[in-house]
C-alpha cells in the first residue's frame, strides 16, 4: 500500500491483516491484527479485541454488553493503549434497527492516560438495496469534547461487494492533537474473483482519534483477501416451484419472520411472504448453502433445519433476488461486507 499518514509519513508498505470470531450462543467476540513493515524502514503493529453479550428483553427490544480493548506500538518505541466497556439498546424495525448507548473506559498514549466517555445514538436501514446507516457519537476525551457525525452504506451486487461513509465533526477542534480537518470519508470495493478470493481497493481519509491516540490521514490501498469459502458462492439452482403470486399485486417482501423448537436439536423457520414464488435462508448453519423453504398457503412459508441453540448469522432471498435481513433479526455486516441478521436460538 501507500500511505500518508498525519502529514508526516509519505512511504509505501508491505502489510498482513488477521481477523478471527467465535460466536456461541449469545455470545461474539472478535480479534483482530495488523503488522505493517515500511519500505523506508521502521514497522508498526495493532490489534483489536472485541466482545458482546446479548440479551433479549422482548421481540423488538435486544440489550448489549460489550467490552472493547485495543492498542498500537512503533518501531520508535511509541505505543498506545485502550480499555472500554459500553452498553447498547436495539430496537429492531421491519427493515432496520434504532439504537442508542454509552460508554467508559481509558486510554493511553504519549505521556499519559486520559478517561474516556463515549455515547452512540443512530438508525440503520435497508434502501432500494443499499443499507444505510447514520451514528451521531459525542465524546469526552478529559478536557476535550466533541461530536462525531457519520453516514455510511453499502452494497452488493454479484461478486463485487461496494462500502462507503462520509463524517463530520462537532466541538472542540483537537488543535493540541494536531487535529484539523472536521470533514472525512472514504470508499472500498471487493471484487470476488472466484470463492475465497477477492482484491480490495480502498481510499479515503480518517480524522484524529484521541481515544486511541491515533493521528487523522488519508489513505489508499490495494490488496487481496484470503477467506475460508465464500458465502455468494454460485451453486446451481434447482427449479422454482411456481406458486402463484397474491392478486393483491404486493411487491415480493418478508412481512413477517418467527422461529420455534421442533425437537431437541430442529428449529422450525417461519416466514410471511408476499408475492413469492420462491423463498431461501442461508447462514452459517447451513454453511451458506441456500435451503429453499415449503409454501403452507397464504403466504406462509416454513422449513425445518437441525440448529443447536447458539447465535448464528442468517438472511433470506425471495424469488433467486437480493440477500435481505428478515424482520425482528438484528441487522449486521458479515465480513464480505453483507447484510446478515442476527438469529439467536434457545
Amino acid at each position: 500500500m501507500a500511505l500518508q499518514y498525519a502529514d508526516t509519513v509519505n512511504t509505501g508498505a508491505a502489510a498482513v491483516s488477521g481477523d478471527a470470531a467465535f460466536q456461541a450462543r449469545a455470545v461474539a467476540a472478535e480479534a483482530v491484527g495488523t503488522f505493517s513493515q515500511f519500505f523506508t524502514g521502521g514497522s508498526s503493529a495493532q490489534g483489536v479485541l472485541s466482545g458482546s453479550y446479548f440479551i433479549r428483553s422482548s421481540s423488538r427490544v435486544l440489550t448489549e454488553l460489550g467490552a472493547f480493548a485495543g492498542g498500537s506500538a512503533h518501531h520508535d518505541g511509541t505505543r498506545t493503549g485502550q480499555v472500554l466497556g459500553n452498553f447498547r439498546f436495539h430496537y429492531q424495525l421491519a427493515v432496520g434497527e434504532l439504537f442508542a448507548g454509552a460508554g467508559a473506559g481509558r486510554s493511553s498514549f504519549g505521556d499519559g492516560a486520559q478517561n474516556v466517555f463515549i455515547g452512540e445514538a443512530g438508525a440503520s436501514r435497508q434502501i432500494s438495496g443499499v443499507d444505510a446507516s447514520f451514528v451521531l457519537s459525542p465524546v469526552a476525551v478529559d478536557s476535550a469534547k466533541y461530536a462525531d457525525a457519520q453516514l455510511s452504506a453499502s452494497w452488493t451486487h454479484a461478486n463485487l461487494d461496494f462500502s462507503a461513509l462520509a463524517g463530520f465533526r462537532l466541538g472542540d477542534q483537537l488543535e493540541s492533537l494536531g487535529g484539523t480537518a472536521r470533514g472525512w470519508g472514504s470508499f472500498n470495493l471487493v471484487a470476488w474473483l472466484k470463492p475465497g478470493l477477492a482484491a480490495v481497493l480502498g481510499a479515503g481519509s480518517y480524522p484524529i482519534d484521541p481515544t486511541q491516540g491515533f493521528p487523522g490521514g488519508r489513505f489508499a490501498s490495494a490488496s487481496i483477501r484470503f477467506a475460508r469459502g465464500h458465502r455468494r458462492q454460485p451453486i446451481a439452482d434447482a427449479p422454482l416451484t411456481q406458486v402463484p403470486i397474491a392478486e393483491s399485486g404486493e411487491p415480493a417482501a418478508i412481512k413477517d419472520f418467527a422461529w420455534a423448537r421442533a425437537g431437541a436439536r430442529n428449529v422450525t423457520l417461519k416466514a410471511t411472504v408476499t408475492g413469492g414464488r420462491s423463498v431461501e435462508v442461508s447462514g452459517d448453519f447451513t454453511g451458506w448453502v441456500p435451503m429453499k423453504l415449503t409454501t403452507a398457503g397464504n403466504g406462509v412459508w416454513t422449513v425445518d433445519l437441525p440448529v443447536a441453540p447458539g447465535q448464528y448469522q442468517m438472511n433470506m432471498r425471495i424469488n433467486g433476488g437480493k440477500w435481505i435481513v428478515p424482520p425482528g433479526l438484528l441487522p449486521m455486516v458479515d465480513e464480505f461486507g453483507g447484510a446478515v441478521g442476527l438469529l439467536i436460538v434457545e
